[in-house]
């Protein structure tokens, strides 16, 4: 599959774009300090259609503003048990890096299963427990599953929203029932497959 990751903002989050031939294309998770992601735009002509929240966490918000400065059409999409984040700088833990950063509109429901979005297919998989509202975005042998699973670890569930037991429940039954070959591209680090993790990852025995 077709994407580019850009590590963006103080926490060094996996921004990813997906482009189509068209010109047309996604971006996931943008962080703040999202320059680099506005240039290679610019360079490669692309036109982004969407942004895509795998959660409502700051460091994967806050680059919204600087897509939304440079294309204006572009659409918010979320799962709405995470929709109250945005709005609330408490919840979606900005105010913790001193920045009441929000936002408030714009913003559309992103539930699970089957999806398009403009020319892009893909399946939404509704992963709680790092937040209420986690997802994953599954294209064909890619899924792109923020904060849920890294490479060796999964995500944090000490802050507001975090279940542990409901996260190994989310990554059991929706993320290693993936294909083996599956890549999992997260949020933090480099991209590992469901059969390593199913292996290997040391949370998950």
């Amino acid at each position: 599959m077709d994407y580019k990751k850009i590590v963006t903002g103080q926490l060094e989050v996996n921004t990813y774009v997906i482009p189509q031939t068209n010109g047309d294309c996604l971006v996931i998770d943008p962080s703040d300090h999202c320059r680099d992601v506005v240039n290679y735009l610019r360079k490669e002509k692309l036109r982004p259609i969407a942004i895509l929240l795998t959660h409502g966490h700051f460091d994967h918000i806050m680059g919204i503003p600087e897509i939304l400065d440079e294309y204006k059409e572009a659409k918010i999409f979320i799962h709405d048990n995470d929709k109250n984040m945005l709005a609330d700088s408490n919840r979606n833990g900005s105010v913790l890096m001193g920045v009441d950063f929000a936002v408030n509109s714009g913003i559309n429901p992103l539930p699970e299963g089957a999806t398009r979005v403009g020319e892009f297919e893909f399946t939404v998989l509704h992963v709680p427990g790092h937040t209420q509202g986690g997802c994953a975005f599954v294209f064909g042998e890619t899924c792109f599953c923020g904060d849920t699973i890294f490479a060796g670890s999964v995500g944090r569930t000490d802050l507001p929203g975090g279940d542990s037991v409901q996260l190994i429940k989310s990554i059991r039954e929706k993320i290693l029932t993936l294909l083996p070959q599956t890549v999992l591209c997260p949020g933090h680090g480099g991209r590992t497959t469901v059969e390593r993790e199913t292996r290997s990852n040391p949370f998950l025995r």
